[in-house]
């Protein structure tokens, strides 16, 4: 179909609904490096004007850190700019395996597998490792990628709730006949930025003979004693089954996510998740950049005491 007066037409009334309710989005042009202090061009085209940066996700300011910067620049030097292919032919490198292994140390799990993006993450687990014999119970608030993610896979979804404990219960009760319910959750929710009770969702699951799955993204480096996360703070690290989380936000956010938890669950993923079979892995200097941030941060928690 030529893409006609009338298509065009469609597409703007479309755009101008948006405006009217108030949810069109515009790009803040930022003139220098992520920072608590940044040169912003806003709206579009006005002059550069100094601000005040409180609505970035560098939580512990390391996307600017010297260090983080030197061992990024290293990686380029001595690793190239990319891989230009999929992990499983030849986009792994041994930096690549060293990050999973120091992931899979910092969040206290048997193995990780890292992704392009959490978003990615979340797109290709449950794919990956349900089937129409099993059921997806999310809490109601979870982020939009874990949405995508269930509408992708072939298991039942249910929701509870929002951290109603008792609603997850009847839902767990109600799906007794699944060979695996997975329990699904922010650690942090990204919209009201309240925590998970997980200590209360893993005793749940434990009861019922469930799975529990946790996107970190929005606490992985600050949130807990040591920086672990949700599952840290709420004492139950080596009781969760699938952790998924991202290095574009406390862990130097620049980009890529991983899927951590149970050795099995990880290697399905590495044989099904399709945005992982499918996708460039993730650039060498970005996994530099990163393998320092996790030094920096299990070295210290002076940046989020």
């Amino acid at each position: 179909m030529a893409y006609s007066q009338d298509i065009r037409n469609v597409f703007a009334a479309q755009i101008a609904e948006i405006k009217t309710a108030g949810l069109f989005k515009e790009e803040r042009v930022i003139c220098a490096p992520q920072s608590s202090e940044i040169e912003v061009e806003f709206p579009i085209g006005s002059a550069k004007k100094k601000v005040i940066n409180m609505c970035a996700n560098n939580y512990l300011g390391l996307s600017s850190h010297p260090d983080v910067v030197e061992a990024a620049r290293k990686g380029l030097d001595h690793r190239g700019y990319g891989m230009s292919s999929v992990r499983f032919i030849c986009g792994t490198q041994d930096i690549h395996k060293e990050l999973e292994e120091k992931l899979t140390e910092f969040l206290g799990t048997e193995d990780t597998i890292l992704f392009p993006s959490c978003f990615d993450a979340n797109a290709g687990v449950f794919e990956a490792v349900l089937t129409e014999e099993d059921v997806m119970i999310a809490d109601r608030l979870v982020h939009a990628s874990i949405v995508d993610g269930m509408r992708l896979a072939k298991a039942q979804q249910d929701t509870y709730k929002h951290s109603d404990m008792a609603h997850l219960e009847q839902k767990l009760q109600l799906h007794q006949n699944k060979r695996i319910r997975l329990i699904i959750t922010d650690g942090s929710f990204s919209m009201d930025g309240d925590l998970a009770k997980l200590d209360k969702i893993v005793e749940l699951a434990e009861k019922y003979n469930a799975m529990v799955f946790i996107d970190e993204s929005h606490t992985s480096g600050f949130i807990g004693k040591t920086g672990r996360g949700t599952h840290e703070h709420c004492g139950v690290m080596g009781r969760i089954d699938i952790i998924t989380t991202t290095l574009g936000k406390a862990l130097g956010g620049a980009s890529g996510g991983c899927v951590s938890g149970r050795k099995e669950i990880v290697e399905m993923c590495r044989q099904r998740g399709r945005p992982y079979l499918f996708s460039n892995t993730v650039a060498p200097v970005v996994v530099e950049g990163a393998l320092k941030v996790l030094d920096l941060i299990s070295k210290s928690t002076e940046r989020r005491d």
